[in-house]
Parts: structure tokens; C-alpha cells; sequence
């Protein structure tokens, strides 16, 4: 909730605010006093006192004012009650869990005030490093924690060299101490970011190294996490790469990609409710129009949940390309095989493929595509155009 409450903050900070006269500096310090007062410290065990922590970082704002002065002036009290009553849990010398959960406690204390108080920055900066010297292991694998968070989440901040060590002290932080909520949580954002664009082959590597982690839990459960997993990066190390397709066309004849060497293909993975998957189809007719005699063919790798859904809908478009569809009703819809076998959880995904089917596009659509097959084929005859 604090953190939440510190993002909101930094968010709301306009020039606007920087001028303030003595008057507002003065009503600043009075609507901090009275947020002071919110809070009372109760006296109690470390089990009841780390409740109330709890209930101090989910207590919301008061009132309609939302201004910065009194969200920061909340924030600052939601802070002061949470250490001080921290220090009263530690005072009282408890057992070596709720020692690590102060740590904790006070470590995400200040990183959220930290946003708006470089004080508490630097005190954060402190802490961490006093507790470098902290030999128990439950401290150790804290730190390490919050360390690789605050590395990893900065990720489009760092240089190419500082993501290269970022992503090895992921990598090293799932060597030391397996796969935790930490690792798995930062791997899958940071996967999911990075798929687009260019650093598709960096999110190939995360994704593989969590389906290797998942594996060694060796529990069934993980069974469909792995293969998505897996199907994830095999589709992210497409580009400049051979890509397989296989199956059954819907007709129920089995598919022959090897007859499609020589030609620039397009594989596209869609479905009949799938709006924009219907708003590009009239490109496609279109550049078939003009390209298929120069070599361009389109295989379709449909995700419909039944025959009926499919057929309805090419024989109204008149489709006459290709598509592969399981005659086993249970590889339907996003279950399709070669969907899974490449990780797809979005359509369309429009994969274009050159004369010697490598990959050379990995969202061909619309003048995507256009750009793409003039610059394959060269330009459409005058026929065509």
C-alpha cells in the first residue's frame, strides 16, 4: 500500500507546486501535525504489533483533499508510525523471524518515502549496507532480493553492459536460492517487457531458464507453465531463424511446409472472432492479389473453437489460402498445436517468412507486410497493381 501511495505521489508532483509562500508552508506544517495524530502505537506482542503496521499502511487518506501537501503529509505519517513502531518490536528483543520481518518492514518503509525525501534515500542506502555484513541466511536472501528488484525494475535505465549484469545476477539469484516469488515475479515482468522490439532474444533467455527452474520441482502441476514457457521462447528466437510448421489442414490433409520453399510465406495465427484479425484480411487478399505470382502464399494457423465457427466465415470471405486445424476437438482454439508450440497468447500474430523460411518479420501486417513483400519480391507487376 505504501509503495502504491509513493507512485501516486511522485505522479501528482507538477511545477505548480513549487511556488508556495510563506502561508502554504505554514498550512503544509499544520496538515502534517494533525496526520501525525492518526496514528497511536499500541502496546502489544510483535504478532499484534506488526497487525497494526498493517492496518497503518491500508489506512487511506481521510477526507477529499487530495492535494500533494496532505498525500505527502499522509505518507510521512503512515512512515513515522511504521519505524517507530518497528523500533518497539526490536526493542523488545523478539525471535529471529519477526527480526527479519523488521528488516523487512523497515527496509520497504523507506524505499517508499525515499520517492519524495532523499533522507530516507539515504538511509535505505544504509541500512542495505549494514546488512551486508549480516551472515543469517534469511537476511541474506532479503538483501539479495531487494537488490536484484531494485536493479531489474530500473531495467530500461541501464546500458546495454548494466542489463548484461542485471540479467546475470537474475540468473545467479535463481542459482543461490532457486526459484522464489522474487525471481519468478522479476523474470516473467521482465520477460513480458522485452518481448516486443529488440531485445526478443533476451526474453528467449529468461523464459527458457524459467521453464528450466520449473522443471526441477518436478511437479505435474507445472506441466502447462512449462510448455507456454518454452513456446515463448522458441517463437522469440524466430527472427533470422528456420520456423517449423506442421499439422493438419482443415480439409484433414496433413500439411506439406517443405512445398512452400521458395515462396515468402506468411503464417498467421488467427481466429473468426478475432476483430483485428478480421481487419487485416482484406490486406492480405490484397497483396495476395499482387505478390502471388511473384511467390507470396499465406498459411493460416486458425484458433476457432469449432469447424463450424471457421468454415462460416471462409466460405463468406472466400478465403482460399491454406489453414491448419486440429481434427481432435480438444487442440481447438488456443490449444491449437502449433499455438502452443510457439507461445502465442495474442492475435493475430503474423510471422512472415523468406524464400528459405527463415523469419525476416515478426509482425507483418498491414504496410508492415506491404514494405516487407515489395522489399522480398520487388515491386508488383502492372497487372497486379
Amino acid at each position: 500500500m505504501i509503495l502504491l501511495l509513493a507512485a501516486t505521489i511522485t505522479a501528482c508532483i507538477t511545477p505548480r507546486l513549487n511556488a508556495q509562500d510563506n502561508a502554504a508552508e505554514t498550512k503544509k506544517a499544520d496538515v502534517e501535525t494533525k496526520s501525525e495524530d492518526l496514528f497511536t502505537i499500541p502496546d502489544g506482542t510483535a504478532e499484534e504489533l506488526f497487525q497494526f503496521i498493517n492496518t497503518v499502511k491500508q489506512t487511506p487518506l481521510p477526507g477529499t483533499d487530495r492535494s500533494r501537501e496532505k498525500t505527502i503529509a499522509h505518507l510521512k505519517a503512515q512512515v513515522a508510525a511504521v519505524l517507530a513502531t518497528l523500533d518497539k518490536i526490536d526493542a523488545a528483543k523478539p525471535d529471529e523471524a519477526a527480526q527479519v520481518k523488521v528488516i523487512q518492514e523497515r527496509m520497504s518503509a523507506y524505499q517508499a518515502l525515499a520517492q519524495i525525501d532523499d533522507a530516507a534515500a539515504a538511509k535505505l542506502k544504509e541500512l542495505i549496507a549494514s546488512l551486508e555484513k549480516d551472515e543469517r541466511p534469511a537476511v541474506t536472501r532479503l538483501v539479495s532480493s531487494f537488490q536484484l528488484r531494485s536493479q531489474i525494475q530500473n531495467w530500461f535505465q541501464l546500458t546495454n553492459e548494466q542489463q548484461t549484469v542485471a540479467l546475470q545476477k537474475l540468473f545467479d539469484y535463481m542459482d543461490r536460492f532457486g526459484l522464489d516469488s522474487t525471481s519468478y515475479g522479476l523474470s516473467t515482468a521482465l520477460g513480458e517487457a522485452l518481448e516486443d522490439g529488440d531485445m526478443m532474444s533476451t526474453s528467449a533467455k529468461i523464459y527458457t531458464r524459467l521453464a528450466t527452474e520449473l522443471r526441477k520441482a518436478n511437479n505435474p502441476e507445472y506441466g502447462p507453465d512449462i510448455a507456454s514457457l518454452e513456446g515463448k521462447a522458441r517463437r522469440l528466437n524466430l527472427p533470422g531463424n528456420f520456423m517449423d510448421v506442421m499439422g493438419t489442414t482443415a480439409e484433414g490433409e496433413k500439411f506439406d511446409w517443405a512445398a512452400y520453399r521458395g515462396k515468402v510465406v506468411l503464417v498467421d495465427f488467427w481466429a473468426s472472432w478475432c476483430g483485428p484479425c478480421r481487419g487485416e484480411i482484406p490486406n492480405m487478399k490484397a497483396q495476395l492479389e499482387k505478390y502471388g505470382d511473384k511467390g507470396f502464399a499465406i498459411v493460416g494457423i486458425n484458433l476457432d473453437n469449432t469447424k463450424e465457427e471457421y468454415q462460416r466465415y471462409v466460405d463468406r470471405e472466400k478465403l482460399a489460402w491454406v489453414n491448419l486445424m486440429s481434427p481432435n476437438e480438444n487442440e481447438r482454439g488456443w490449444d491449437n498445436p502449433m499455438a502452443v508450440h510457439y507461445g502465442i497468447s495474442g492475435i493475430p500474430t503474423a510471422i512472415l517468412v523468406d524464400r528459405e523460411g527463415k523469419v525476416v518479420e515478426m509482425e507483418a501486417r498491414g504496410e508492415q507486410l506491404n514494405m516487407m513483400l515489395e522489399k522480398l519480391l520487388g515491386p508488383p507487376s502492372e497487372e497486379a497493381k
